[in-house]
């Protein structure tokens, strides 16, 4: 799928692939711990992280991904994680508005965008792709193809991605 949000860049030798939902309280203890920005110092240009949408857990979590990617359609999908995730996932409609005021989103863009629902089809994609992988929790991961279910820490993703890139040395 195209315009993934994205961290780090394609020749990475080892890419990340994050499922996982703004309404997961397993997702924002996995945020709160800082892994991501961990693994981004200790890591740099040889990680790429893709995010993918996976609304399983609450009602509102399918509107709240659709909300993220209008944000990533402004260029501001991590800006807008970070707020929902600062923020324990309140994932209101109210809730995802005032992140999306808070990092200054073009307000009448992302309205239309959230109103029209235009991320949806990608969104149900997205999940469906999840579903298939077999994994039915929140949040999962694959490290090159190899597989992390829930939240873990930096220590088991160096355990898996330090012999990756000795590999490839």
């Amino acid at each position: 799928m195209d315009a993934a949000p994205v961290l780090g860049p394609k020749s990475a030798p080892v890419t990340i692939i994050e499922y996982a939902d703004f309404g997961c309280p397993s997702c924002w203890y996995w945020y709160k711990d800082d892994v991501l920005n961990h693994l981004r110092l200790k890591y740099g240009d040889q990680i790429r992280f893709v995010w993918r949408d996976y609304p399983v857990i609450t009602l509102l979590s399918p509107r709240a991904a659709e909300a993220g990617q209008c944000a990533n359609e402004q260029g501001k999908f991590w800006e807008f994680h970070d707020a929902v995730y600062g923020n324990r996932g309140a994932i209101e409609a109210g809730n995802l508005k005032a992140y999306a005021t808070a990092i200054g989103l073009n307000m009448s863009q992302f309205d239309e965008c959230v109103t029209s629902r235009r991320y949806k089809d990608r969104v149900n994609a997205e999940e469906t792709e999840a579903f298939n992988h077999g994994y039915n929790g929140a949040p999962f991961f694959l490290v090159n193809d190899h597989v992390l279910i829930g939240p873990q820490s930096l220590a088991v993703f160096s355990g898996l991605i330090d012999p990756l890139l000795a590999a490839k040395k």
